[in-house]
């Protein structure tokens, strides 16, 4: 994953960044391929994750990698309110579990699926509670086909966003439809880092000034 080079691109991240969201985290790469480039500096960041089994395994990584200020919490973003549950759809690997099942997916993906109940969380209020008013310097969203529900109710947590890489499903939202919706939120267009005819990577800064 971290030797294809494309689908993450350090050159856009913050300089000395420091704090970070990773939504739809599964077993922590994302916080790893941090952990590397930080180079020993201390990282403080939410790891968040529908999947039970993969939260604890990107803790593991986060306490390996002596991460001690950053915390995975397993639950839904852009479901229900704080205090409710959520069905969730769990694929036998680790890949493409989702809250959006359509029926394109069960065709094309033949193996077992879970259905499981979720904690739906506020990423703001999880901030909040473990980081104050602190910017968070990157906001990773992978969450296979909810990005425009999270992205509607979390304008209170965006304001505290300098940079996101967001991946999209095309089941869920278009590339257009965010652009403008973060145009809306004071951020630009950056970069396409990959995209295909389901899916893709695109990164976003905040606006100076």
């Amino acid at each position: 994953m971290f030797e294809k080079g494309n689908l993450y691109d350090a050159t856009l991240l913050p300089e000395n960044f420091t704090n970070y969201a990773d939504l739809g985290c599964n077993v922590g790469y994302f916080t790893v391929w941090l952990a590397h480039l930080a180079r020993g500096r201390k990282l403080s960041g939410l790891m968040l994750d529908a999947n039970p089994d993969a939260v604890r395994e990107a803790q593991w990584h986060a306490q390996a990698n002596n991460m001690p200020e950053v915390f995975a919490i397993n639950g839904i973003v852009g479901e229900g309110q704080p205090g409710e549950f959520s069905e969730f759809f769990l694929y036998e690997s680790n890949i493409c579990s989702t809250s959006q099942l359509t029926e394109e997916m069960q065709r094309n993906l033949k193996g077992r699926w879970t259905t499981v109940s979720v904690p739906c969380i506020q990423v703001a209020a999880q901030w909040q509670k473990h980081f104050g008013t602190a910017r968070c310097h990157l906001l990773k969203i992978d969450i296979e086909g909810s990005e425009m529900h999270f992205l509607r109710r979390e304008s209170t947590f965006l304001a505290q966003v300098d940079t996101i890489l967001i991946e999209w499903h095309t089941w869920g939202t278009t590339l257009d439809e965010i652009k403008r919706f973060l145009a809306a939120e004071h951020f630009s267009y950056i970069k396409t880092i990959e995209e295909s005819a389901t899916m893709g990577t695109a990164f976003f800064r905040r606006n100076s000034g």
